[in-house]
């Protein structure tokens, strides 16, 4: 699931120029090297689609652990 929100004022190093914050949860699959991809598709798709530089995104992933959902 992606959840898109625009026109949110986000202020980021200290100015609002175009900038991006991304949650990733996910319930299994993420590692270092995985947490590495994902940070660098979602980049080349918010510079190319929204123009928002790599310098300008963070990303917070989390790993839930689950037990007999």
């Amino acid at each position: 699931m992606i959840v898109l929100k625009g026109s949110v004022p986000i202020a980021f190093g200290g100015n609002e120029q175009p900038a991006a914050y991304d949650e990733l949860v996910s319930i299994g699959g993420l590692n270092p090297d995985m947490n590495k991809k994902l940070s660098a598709g979602i980049a080349s798709i918010l510079k190319n689609k929204l123009s928002v530089p790599k310098s300008r995104f963070f990303l917070f992933s989390i790993l839930i652990a689950w037990i007999n959902f």
